[in-house]
Formats: structure tokens, C-alpha cells, sequence
């Protein structure tokens, strides 16, 4: 691990014996059970395990998305839980971005708008939100595609746009569903490469979801979701 090796790691967020179930036509399917999770500042945490297992369901929880049926999970100490729906939202707004697998960029808007988006919701001064958005998508190579839109645009620069756009509001902890699920190999690597600096320059904490060993092996930590519990993997069987 790189910046968290580097000093004592500090806890950023923490899920402490988190249940969450759904409920069906004919079953009740338990997802988490009494799961715990701690991430560190400064840290790139990989999350895997078998497809429809939690994996998804986990990031709704840590980022405040998606309310537990028991446990707790701290932010800097503060159980978001305890707190009512108004307090989730500026918690989601100021301290976590996300990244989803099917990008989810407005297809009206350019990649400069869509970037831009998360500083309108707060309403921020437009010219401030419009110079770091241009800033970021030139921090993510995009500085010559900012005017194009979604449809414009390849599978690997959506990709980067929507990173911008997670960053936007500088959380403290950006949470990535399957980043590089429909990228292909050339531009899954670009993408991590892209991560992985953003994370050494900015000491940026991410927690990436997702099922490819090749992504998992490239990342400081890797714990795997089984059975609604969250364990250590073996870096070494990591490809």
C-alpha cells in the first residue's frame, strides 16, 4: 500500500456488523451478515466476489445510499445511520463520489456539463464549478473532448468523464461499481493507471468493486464478499 504504508493508517469509514436483506416473492435472500469493513484514508480498495453476491449492495451501504436493517457505519467516527434523510444527502454530496459501471452521463449534455453537475446540485457559483470541472477532465485526459457528448464519446472516455464528475465535489471517499466492467483491456488499464495516480497525487481513497483479477491485482488491498461477510484474499492468487 502506498500512502496508507506510508504513516499510521487512519480509519476513514467503517461498517460494523451490517445486516441487509431483500425481500421476494418467495424468499428472503440475506445479502450482508453482521458484515464488517474498514477503510483507510489514503487507501485503493478492491472488493470481489461471485456475481449477485452483495457486491453492489455493499457501496449503497457504505455511501450512505441504502440504509442497513442492523449495525452501523461510521464516517470519521459520526454513525450516518443515526442521522435522518437530510443529513445522508449533504453526507453523499460533500463526502462521497461514485462511479457506476454504465457511466450514467446525461446524454443531452457535453462531457464538460455532465462533469459540472454534482457542484450545480449544491449550487455552487457556475464558474467556479465550470473551471474545476474543465481542470479535472484535463486531470483525466479529456481537455480536447469536453464539448462532446456521451454519444460522441468512446466506452473509456465516458468512463473518464464520469470519474471527473465523482471528483467534482472533492469527496473524501469515491466509491467505483465495476469501473472497467465494459471497458476492454487496453482501456481497463488506462482507467486503473488513471486511479491510481489520481489516488497518489490527491492521496484520494477509493473503493472499487469488481470482478476482474487483473483490476483486483492492481490495487493496494483486496477483501472478497462471500456469503454476506467481507474477508482478506490472497494478494499472490491475485492474476
Amino acid at each position: 500500500m502506498n500512502n496508507a504504508e506510508s504513516a499510521e493508517q487512519k480509519s476513514l469509514i467503517k461498517m460494523v456488523g451490517v445486516d441487509k436483506s431483500y425481500k421476494t416473492k418467495r424468499e428472503i435472500i440475506r445479502v450482508l451478515s453482521e458484515t464488517h469493513l474498514e477503510v483507510f484514508e489514503g487507501e485503493v480498495l478492491g472488493i470481489v466476489g461471485a456475481s449477485g453476491v452483495g457486491k453492489s449492495t455493499l457501496l449503497h451501504v457504505l455511501g450512505g445510499l441504502d440504509r442497513p436493517a442492523k449495525g452501523e457505519v461510521f464516517f470519521k467516527d459520526q454513525d450516518i445511520y443515526r442521522q435522518g434523510n437530510s443529513y445522508l444527502d449533504r453526507f453523499r454530496n460533500i463526502h462521497i463520489g461514485f462511479v457506476f459501471q454504465f457511466f450514467n452521463l446525461l446524454p443531452d449534455f457535453t462531457a464538460l456539463e455532465n462533469a459540472m453537475f454534482p457542484a450545480l446540485i449544491q449550487n455552487n457559483n457556475t464558474a467556479a464549478a465550470k473551471e474545476r470541472a474543465e481542470y479535472l477532465l484535463c486531470e483525466v485526459g479529456m481537455k480536447d473532448r469536453m464539448n462532446h457528448k456521451p454519444g460522441e464519446l468512446s466506452g473509456g472516455e465516458s468512463q473518464r468523464v464520469a470519474l471527473a464528475r465523482g471528483l467534482m465535489n472533492q469527496p473524501d471517499l469515491l466509491l467505483a461499481d465495476e469501473p472497467t466492467g465494459n471497458l476492454d483491456t487496453k482501456a481497463s488499464d488506462q482507467l486503473i493507471e488513471l486511479i491510481r495516480r489520481l489516488n497518489k497525487e490527491f492521496n484520494q481513497t477509493f473503493v472499487l468493486v469488481t470482478h476482474s483479477q487483473r483490476v483486483a491485482g492492481q490495487l493496494d488491498r483486496v477483501l472478497e464478499l462471500v456469503n454476506g461477510k467481507v474477508n482478506p484474499i490472497n494478494q499472490s492468487l491475485v492474476i
